[in-house]
């Protein structure tokens, strides 16, 4: 496509490149040609313009088969080393002009509808292939070898071989888009979204400390990465890097389909059948930081990588303290930002080469910040030992993407990070090493605590804490004062209890600074609790409880008291049931007793000597009929005793509140 180069390309961190294509072309057609992982995307988002005035009268592309289904379709079908033969077998029936030598440079044409080919003995047993034609005055053979040339009348035909040449000289891999335009000279934009690499972004930390060792100026310059995977040469190109993440996908338009449908026929007149339906926040900053910060902010220095020097003051170091002033630029930011909501644009400003095949590397960002070292301890991250990192603001106005860093401080390289998708006036952290002389233990422990009690729905509610208790023991084996930051992510739900307030505070974690002299170990305590409740049934309640929910006051006398009434009634319900129960059985002992008096009553005889044994039965069952009509007058009077009881405890409960 070099007739219309790539102008502009912004590319993307989800694997996509937005590209401008502009160019003057004279004529009714312009070919555009992609990969074929390319066509879904470009389908989708192709957009012509012509800005000379003229017309684009619509956009053609070549239906999606492959090549032998695309030649499956044509008439005429060719193979490769015998193409002449082939072409006179697939033109059998059509009408031809065919001209042929009779003696060697005298010629001869017939025109007449191809019969085909037949093989024959020579008179000198050679294979002989002939050509046979229909003509007018009747049917001629002609010998294949004399045939010089083959013109084809038939209009259907010469298309089939048009087509299949055209097919046969495709590229499985690469899809042509034909626009078509208005006679004339135009001025064409092509718009389009395609598949690209993702662009990176590398950066480079270059520090000069302080006297004190935990302060210093830095120079943070960034570099964007990206690849020409066109199959053209990149020539003052414009090219925007975009931060953020657009919404993008594959939607496949490319691929042809023929939805089923069903299949209706003339329906003879007979009965029906049946009917089948289918279906981070700083809180504190040290002032002298602050105060160095708004000096800063107070220069125009550029944003640019600063030439080094050899060291005159420093023994080890191969590079002396950096000058960071606009006199010191030796490689000069080629992006400017631009905040366009969702995204982060960095638009490079000079235009781009880049060959065919080849990557680039253009400065996009260079800016100076004040830094403070700390010694950063987050056990889910790193156990046992605290990172050493360099602790500054994002003030460059632009949006930082994610990325490598290498760290570079007083001349020696100290390590490298990885810089997160951080925003304008946001907190970067840059931990770049492992601070191996400082020791962190850490223990943990976890428990339930009560601390109120409330009434609701006639049930006691208790609250209580689910508390986390984390311990962390440090110990300082270097030979100089050390402050380590110990990091925690803030827990949902929880809250910080019997804890410092955090030095800070992001989105996800807390952090406080702790003091660890030198040769001893600091013990610091992080407390977090969870608020939790317990519905307890009042009537199934334990006297000593409710003793010592009255003791701690989460009871007041009136409600302690109400309480106690209930559970008194309660006792007063677990008595009856009690004698409920053994009446209960009482009478069962008696009714078995009277079936045995009974069976006993009916062997004796009612006269002579058993006559007085049968008196004393029928006297025992009197007596035991009395025992049952007391025990059931008794069940009958707990019973109702028990009613009343619960209806007492229910207008109790009832009057809690």
């Amino acid at each position: 496509m070099a007739n219309l180069p790539v102008r502009e390309m912004v590319l993307y961190k989800h694997g996509v490149g937005f590209f401008v294509r502009q160019g003057e072309v004279e004529g009714d057609t312009v070919a555009l040609t992609f990969r074929s992982d390319e066509i879904n995307d470009v389908l989708k988002s192709l957009a012509v313009f012509d800005q000379a005035g003229g017309q684009v009268l619509g956009i053609h592309y070549q239906t999606p088969m492959d090549k032998a289904a695309r030649l499956a379709s044509s008439s005429v079908w060719l193979s490769e080393n015998m193409s002449l033969r082939d072409l006179i077998r697939d033109l059998r029936g059509r009408l031809c002009n065919v001209l042929y030598e009779v003696t060697p440079g005298s010629q001869q044409k017939v025109t007449g509808r191809i019969i085909g080919l037949d093989e024959m003995q020579g008179e000198k047993n050679q294979l002989l292939t002939n050509v046979s034609i229909l003509t007018d005055s009747g049917v001629r053979i002609l010998q294949y070898h004399t045939i010089r040339s083959v013109t084809i009348q038939d209009d259907q035909s010469a298309q089939d071989l048009s087509y299949f040449l055209d097919t046969s000289m495709a590229e499985d891999d690469r899809r042509v888009v034909n626009v078509r335009l208005s006679e004339g000279e135009h001025d064409l934009a092509v718009y389009y979204v395609a598949p690209s690499p993702t662009w990176r972004v590398s950066y480079r930390l270059v520090a000069d400390s302080d006297e004190d060792g935990k302060t210093g100026t830095a120079l943070l310059q960034g570099w964007g990465l990206f690849d020409n995977r066109l199959e053209e040469d990149l020539d003052n190109v414009r090219v925007t890097l975009v931060a953020g993440q657009p919404i993008s996908f594959i939607y496949e338009l490319y691929a042809s389909r023929i939805p089923q449908r069903p299949k209706v026929e003339d329906e003879s007149r007979i009965a029906p059948g049946p009917i089948l339906y289918k279906s981070s926040f700083e809180r504190q900053i040290d002032e002298e930081i602050e105060e160095r910060r708004r000096r800063l902010n107070g220069k125009e220095a550029r944003m640019a990588m600063s030439s080094m020097s050899p060291l005159t003051d420093r023994p080890h170091s191969t590079l002396r303290s950096m000058d960071f002033s606009s006199e010191s630029v030796s490689v000069e930011t080629q992006a400017e930002g631009v905040d366009s909501g969702e995204t982060f644009q960095y638009k490079v400003t000079t235009p781009v080469s880049v060959k065919r095949g080849e990557s680039a590397l253009v400065p996009i960002i260079g800016e100076t910040a004040n830094y403070e070292r700390e010694l950063l301890y987050n056990g889910q991250k790193l156990p046992n030992h605290p990172v050493a990192t360099l602790r500054f603001e994002n003030n460059s106005g632009l949006t930082l993407e994610r990325g490598p860093v290498t760290v570079v401080e007083d001349g020696d390289y100290k390590g490298e990070a990885v810089i997160p998708f951080t925003k304008d006036k946001q907190q970067v952290y840059v931990p770049y090493a492992v601070e191996l002389g400082v020791k962190v233990t850490e223990k943990r422990r976890s428990n339930h605590e009560l601390y109120g009690v409330s009434v609701r729905d006639k049930f006691l509610m208790e609250q209580t804490y689910r508390v986390q208790e984390t311990v962390y023991i440090i110990r300082n084996n270097t030979n100089t004062p050390k402050i380590v930051t110990v990091e925690a992510p803030i827990q949902t739900s929880y809250e910080l209890f019997d804890t410092p307030t955090p030095d800070a505070q992001t989105d996800n974690e807390q952090r406080w600074h702790v003091d660890v002299p030198t040769g001893e170990s600091t013990t610091f305590v992080r407390k977090v609790r969870m608020s939790q409740q317990q519905r307890v049934n009042i009537r199934g309640m334990q006297y000593d409880n409710l003793y010592r929910y009255f003791k701690n006051n989460w009871l007041d006398e009136r409600k302690f008291n109400e309480i106690r009434d209930i559970l008194k009634a309660e006792e007063r319900l677990t008595t009856l049931n009690q004698q409920i129960s053994f009446n209960e059985l009482e009478r069962e002992r008696i009714y078995q007793r009277q079936e045995q008096l009974r069976a006993n009553l009916t062997a004796l005889q009612p006269t002579g000597n058993e006559a007085t044994l049968r008196n004393r039965i029928l006297k025992d069952l009197e007596n035991s009929q009395d025992k049952l009509d007391l025990i059931d007058a008794e069940i009958e009077q707990a019973k109702k005793t028990i009613d009343a009881t619960e209806q007492s405890i229910e207008s109790m409960l009832e009057a809690l509140h």
